[in-house]
Formats: structure tokens, C-alpha cells, sequence
């Protein structure tokens, strides 16, 4: 467990030699209009940032503190190389079903790489601007000032 530095950053390079895979999944899985090579980058900064003990909001009325789990950045490795250089959407779904992946999870939760890097990008604020067509940056610190006006609209 040391070695996927449970209870600090990941210490598994990740992607490591799965890097083209990893962007090769993202062309498939994630909408077109998406800088693929972009969105695998940022998923793979966040699995090598994710810090597994690491407390999660309880949100308001909740006194059960709940800690995140360590993610297999191992299994992302295994599950991209059996993938392949160039998954097809029939490949994807069928590891899906055999992870037995029925919806996305709210959050990565280390079933399938598949499923976390959608996770994940379906619930970034890049993806909340992408389907408003707004820079909005819902999860970006921004002022008031300016706040008056409607998001830029994005190309």
C-alpha cells in the first residue's frame, strides 16, 4: 500500500508508459468538442495529487466525517493497458459492464479508469462551461467584481 501512498499523493507514476492510452481513452470517452489530450493530462495530475485519508465534505446536518479511499492508480495502468492504444466505444462499454459500472459515480471511486476520467470531467467546471457555452468557472475563485454581468459566451 506504501507504494500508492496511501494516506498522502500518489506516488505511482501515473500515467507512466500508459500516457498515450490514457489520451487515446479520452478521444472516445469524453464529447469531441473537448481537448482530449488536455482532459487526460488534468486526470492524470489529479490521480497523482489524490490523497487517500484525505476528509470529505460532510456537508450541513452530517456529523459522520467519511475519509476518501485510496484510489488504485495500480488498476488504472492494468485496466488502460488492456485497453489499448485504440479503445473503441464497444471495448470501453464492455469493461464497464464487467467492472459492473452502471452510472457514473459522483466522484472517482477506483472501479475503472474509464469511469473515473468521466467522472471527473463530467462534474469539472470546464465541463459545466462546455454545456452552458459560457465561461461560468463554477469551481474558480472569481470577485464580485463584474459579477453583475452574464458569463463571457464561449466559441
Amino acid at each position: 500500500m506504501a507504494a500508492l501512498g496511501i494516506g498522502r499523493a500518489q506516488t505511482a507514476t501515473f500515467p507512466g508508459d500508459q500516457a498515450a492510452n490514457l489520451r487515446a481513452l479520452a478521444r472516445v470517452t469524453l464529447p469531441s468538442a473537448v481537448d482530449a489530450d488536455a482532459a487526460a493530462e488534468g486526470f492524470a495530475r489529479w490521480v497523482r495529487g489524490y490523497r487517500a485519508g484525505a476528509e470529505m465534505d460532510h456537508g450541513y446536518g452530517f456529523t459522520r466525517l467519511r475519509t476518501k479511499p485510496a484510489l488504485p492508480a495500480a488498476n488504472y495502468m492494468r485496466q488502460l493497458a488492456e485497453l489499448g492504444p485504440e479503445p473503441s466505444a464497444e471495448a470501453v462499454a464492455a469493461a464497464l459492464d464487467a467492472a459492473k459500472t452502471a452510472e457514473l459515480p459522483r466522484t472517482p471511486d477506483g472501479r475503472h479508469v474509464a469511469s473515473d476520467l468521466m467522472a471527473w470531467y463530467f462534474r469539472s467546471s470546464d465541463a459545466n462551461d462546455l454545456c452552458y457555452r459560457a465561461a461560468i468557472g463554477r469551481d474558480k475563485c472569481r470577485g464580485l467584481a463584474g459579477s453583475e454581468n452574464a458569463p463571457r459566451e464561449l466559441p
